[in-house]
């Protein structure tokens, strides 16, 4: 993976400078200045330059496998770049490719319409010919990955011996009707036309346009969902020339099952003009106060609306979340074959088993280094990458013990009685107690390919290639080592006491080589300097800090007090954020503050720094017009780690300094408006996590991926977000001029769409802190049916789980249902009455019970009338893919036709499938595939009051108003999956609507369907 640019002063001043604070002005009153969405002219050669060249036969002069730069013949104050045939013999062809983006794909669809290729030359001899296009990389095309297209010079220029200036249209060279994408472009490309050896100079090529900066769909939300009893709003956004709103403009938020309105309010002007970030006004419209569990979008006139999102219980919402992002650690292990059960989209063998790795100073000498994770869109392994993500891991779990759980995560462990989390960070300790040297004590920094497209020389990389520096351990992997090894320890002493032993010993033996090695060692430089530490203090910091908690050894406590002063730079850092794998501060007190005998001083003085770090990040956040933790446009690498690490350290400190609950409710502002950002609401619209969003990102960078034939990557990949630093205007490779568009969603896009373990563990932390509180009150069911057939109707028993709370009421919607009318309780069960459920109309009718302490809780009641026949005519015919008698997943496939002679409204259709859910845990549904498409097609799960035989829950599988309609005659297929969130086993022996026998459509009367609430097909248990 290719690594963070660290900060510079220089540039923050740049950013100060070119970014100026915005004047206030009326609200109404445009204020962006002259241009400011002009696209600027973005750089392919300037004075630097990547690529490669070949020939046969021409004798193509080349440097480094590339194109000469020439100093000596220069235009305009800048170099040339040298096109010279410099020894031909039987010239064949030439090809040069030079680079756009440093192998990095760019997407020049903004300046593609009316844009230009632009750059001077000039010739040896005058009358020079060849061919200029570009090259695209597309991965998994059908036609190939590759696409050049080229134009022949000489139908826009007569070369000469002077210097001319060229501008060739866009649309001349990137010829899209023949399959080239101007949105993956990787190289400029320079063949020969003909066979006449030729020598010339090209200076200062660049890409130009007269157009704007891409526009963005205006209105922003977290795509994943809010709490119902949390703030919600959402921003809408967009440059000052185009947004047709104002200060007061209506909006609306619509309820997506039924195109309803549920709530109206409007907008509030929150930044005129937002210059850093993304250039745009930025409006709030705020519908806190919309409390109905559903999915819903924000309607603004005359605007595209907002993708979907749910309201409802944090846990609903965030549940299946955590899963994801945790599971992300499975996709991403060696060592071992990711397949079925535990996967049935993703499945691969393993690249690298790891059991005979050679060192690179010494091939002789192999070392088993198998498991761990690969660390990021390459094959690599980290250690100090790897001791982050532990550190997280391991943080999230003795802080909120209760969210991790034996059968979470479906993984090979699942079942062992070990929470699924620890069993997956032991894949990785185990991997990282082999990279340490057993003589010394000191850890290897990496295994990595030298190639990792083509999977050539795997080593233990401990040498240098620019340098005699041999059998490397780095001070800074062995002191993150030993942090992780010695928290282990803790973690794991009362599970497997002999494995807790065994990360003890190789943490001190770590220290042992610190000890013996107080200068920095620093990583191996291969042409390639990953996860380099210039300064390894923060490091040795966090080693002493945890083993002083796991032993309370003297020598420890003594390091600790002598260089804990040394972090108060980290604090008071104007721009940065929380720790990272390089600079570990917070993770040191962290430990610090767990042991048991801890010096006064330190605690105090750590006490006020934190406080001030903390608030700090609270002003930031206040400040923001997008509610954001970053400030003057500070998008590094990475950066959405930040947006999770930052939050999860305030909650972690404040834990230990015993300030959590003063700060409890700022704290969830600012962990859930983070999540926000990340999962949509941000200047680009889109959720970073992969499969969590109707914009979410679809082709992290991944040489994994990118080339299995399978669609994007697995759900619950959080890649890294805008970066301005290595799309940088000030040197013309900007994606944008806007700091927080820095961002390309690309196979092929490393800077800003790559991902690693360290990203996604703290993701997992805040996922899991927003799943709501512990102490909240809880109801079951919290789905059920009720038949206004007067034959049948019964009253509906709702039984509390009160967690220390007290019951307080119930609402539909804003409608308070009266006691003793309404319903009834008596103790803990409240009963709904029969008579209220009857007046209800038929559909969903959500009831929201109230308590005095935490969140409210949810009872969705699907009210149907099977007293009428209803109108139209359908045939439900099914089997089932899976046919096991025990499986994780349901999977019927179900073909419904109409078999009347009316159309029908899709909307007006339900289908239910009738089983046993075998352990009561929240579940996911999942349409993988319908003619009317997937999204348009609905699951809700209902529990039975009375359980059936072969029933005590259904799956009602619905339609929205985007299905449209089915004529008489029609079909439509629906192939679904059902699982629960920890991946249990179902046992579909028995289910009343199970299919164990058909492997083709059938007539299947087991699973019935309704038309608007009528029973028109099958017979209920």
């Amino acid at each position: 993976m290719r690594k963070k640019v660290s900060l510079v002063l220089a540039l923050t001043m740049f950013v100060t400078l070119l970014f100026s604070n915005p004047i206030e002005t009326n609200a109404a009153t445009p204020e962006a200045p002259a241009g400011w969405r002009n696209l600027l002219d973005y750089r392919i050669f300037s004075n630097t330059t990547d690529g490669w060249a070949g020939d046969s036969g021409f004798g193509l002069e080349t440097e480094n496998s590339k194109l000469p730069i020439d100093w000596t013949v220069t235009h305009n104050g800048l170099p040339s770049l040298l096109l010279n045939t410099k020894t031909p013999t039987s010239p064949s062809w030439f090809n040069a490719l030079v680079a756009v983006a440093g192998w990095k794909a760019y997407n020049f669809t903004p300046y593609y319409a009316n844009g230009f290729l632009e750059f001077n030359i000039k010739g040896n001899a005058g009358g020079e010919s060849f061919l200029i296009g570009f090259k695209d990389r597309v991965f998994e095309r059908a036609v190939g990955e590759e696409i050049t297209t080229t134009v022949n010079i000489n139908s826009y220029v007569n070369i000469t011996t002077n210097w001319t200036h060229v501008k060739i249209p866009l649309k001349d060279l990137m010829q899209v009707s023949q399959g080239i994408d101007p949105s993956s472009i990787d190289t400029l490309s320079i063949k020969n036309n003909g066979f006449q050896p030729l020598k010339v100079w090209l200076n200062d090529i660049r890409v130009t346009s007269p157009d704007k900066e891409k526009e963005y769909a205006p209105i922003k939300v977290n795509q994943l969902g809010y709490p119902v009893d949390g703030e919600k709003q959402a921003l809408v956004t967009g440059f000052e020339d185009v947004l047709t709103v104002d200060e007061g403009t209506p909006f609306s938020v619509i309820n997506a099952a039924n195109n309803s309105t549920a709530h109206s309010g409007t907008l509030v002007l929150t930044e005129n003009y937002d210059a850093v970030d993304s250039g745009e006004r930025i409006f709030t419209a705020d519908f806190t106060n919309l409390t109905v569990p559903g999915k819903y979008y924000v309607a603004v006139q005359g605007l595209q609306n907002s993708p979907e999102f749910s309201i409802g219980n944090p846990n609903d919402i965030y549940g299946p979340f955590l899963v994801d992002v945790s599971r992300y650690f499975y996709y991403q292990r060696t060592g071992i074959d990711i397949t079925s059960p535990y996967t049935q989209d993703y499945q691969r063998t393993d690249f690298t088993p790891d059991t005979a790795v050679p060192l690179m100073s010494n091939p002789s000498i192999k070392k088993d280094v198998s498991k761990g994770w690969y660390d990021a869109g390459d094959k690599g392994k980290y250690v100090n990458a790897g001791a982050k993500a532990l550190s997280d891991l391991f943080w999230a779990y003795e802080v909120m013990p209760e969210k991790f759980t034996d059968n979470q995560f479906n993984i090979p462990e699942s079942g062992n009685g070990i929470p699924d989390i620890l069993d997956e960070a032991r894949w990785e300790l185990e991997w990282m107690l082999k990279m340490q040297d057993e003589a010394s004590g000191g850890f290897y920094a990496r295994v990595t390919f030298q190639d990792d497209d083509n999977l050539l020389d795997r080593e233990i990389i401990d040498a240098d290639t620019v340098s005699p520096r041999t059998d490397i351990k780095t001070t800074a992997d062995t002191a993150t080592a030993a942090g992780a090894l010695a928290h282990a320890y803790l973690i794991y002493q009362n599970i497997d006491p002999t494995f807790a032993q065994q990360c003890l010993d190789a943490a001190v033996a770590a220290w042992g080589y610190l000890e013996a090695h107080p200068e920095l060692i620093k990583t191996p430089n291969t042409g390639r300097w990953p996860y380099d530490v210039t300064d390894d203090s923060a490091n040795r910091l966090w080693a002493a800090g945890s083993l002083y908690r796991s032993t309370g050894a003297a020598e420890y406590n003594d390091y600790f007090i002598a260089n804990y002063a040394d972090m108060g730079e980290f604090f008071e850092h104007p721009l940065d954020f929380a720790s990272g794998w390089e600079n570990t501060w917070n993770t040191g007190f962290f430990s610090y503050m767990k042991a048991a005998n801890k010096n006064a001083g330190v605690v105090s003085w750590y006490t006020t720094k934190f406080q001030q770090w903390f608030n700090d990040k609270v002003s930031r956040y206040n400040e923001s017009a997008w509610k954001s933790i970053v400030k003057d446009g500070n998008y590094y690498w990475g950066i959405t780690m930040q947006y999770a690490d930052t939050p999860m350290e305030m909650i972690i400190g404040t834990k230990l300094l015993g300030t959590f609950e003063n700060n409890r409710a700022i704290i969830n502002e600012i962990t859930y408006s983070q999540l926000g950002w990340i999962l949509g609401q941000n200047p680009v619209g889109i959720s970073f996590v992969s499969g969590y969003g109707d914009n979410s990102v679809q082709y992290p960078f991944s040489i994994m991926y990118r080339t299995d034939g399978l669609p994007g990557v697995p759900k619950g990949y959080l890649v890294g977000g805008p970066n301005r630093y290595s799309n940088d205007v000030t040197v013309g490779n900007q994606i944008s001029r806007f700091a927080a568009k820095n961002y390309h969603d690309n196979f092929q896009e490393w800077t800003t769409n790559e991902h690693t373990v360290y990203w996604n563990s703290g993701l997992v932390f805040v996922a899991a802190f927003a799943t709501g509180n512990s102490n909240n009150s809880a109801i079951s069911p919290t789905t059920a049916a009720f038949d206004k057939n007067t034959a049948i109707q019964a009253d509906l028993p709702v039984s509390l789980t009160l967690n220390g709370n007290t019951f307080t009421g119930i609402k539909n919607g804003t409608a308070t249902l009266a006691v003793g009318t309404d319903y009834t309780v008596s103790g803990t069960t409240v009963t709904i009455q029969k008579a209220y459920l009857a007046a209800q109309p038929v559909g969903t009718t959500t009831l929201t019970f109230n308590f005095s302490a935490g969140a409210s809780a949810t009872l969705a009641v699907s009210v149907v009338n099977t007293t009428s026949s209803g109108s139209g005519a359908i045939k439900v015919q099914q089997y089932n893919s899976t046919v096991t008698a025990t499986s994780n997943t349901l999977n019927p496939r179900i073909k419904l036709t109409n078999i009347g002679t009316s159309t029908i409204n899709m909307s007006d259709v339900k289908l239910r499938y009738y089983y046993t859910i075998d352990g009561e845990i929240a579940q996911n549904f999942f349409c993988d595939w319908s003619h009317v498409g997937s999204s348009n097609v609905t699951g809700t799960f209902v529990k039975l009051v009375t359980p059936l035989t072969g029933a005590d829950h259904y799956l009602e599988i619905g339609f929205t108003s985007g299905a449209g309609s089915l004529a008489a005659g029609a079909s439509i297929e629906i192939q679904i999956r059902v699982s629960k969130t920890d991946w249990t086993n179902y046992s579909q022996t028995g289910d009343y609507s199970f299919d164990p026998t058909d492997t083709t459509y059938a007539d299947w009367s087991k699973t019935t369907g309704y038309i608007a609430g009528a029973l028109q097909w099958g017979t209920e248990p």
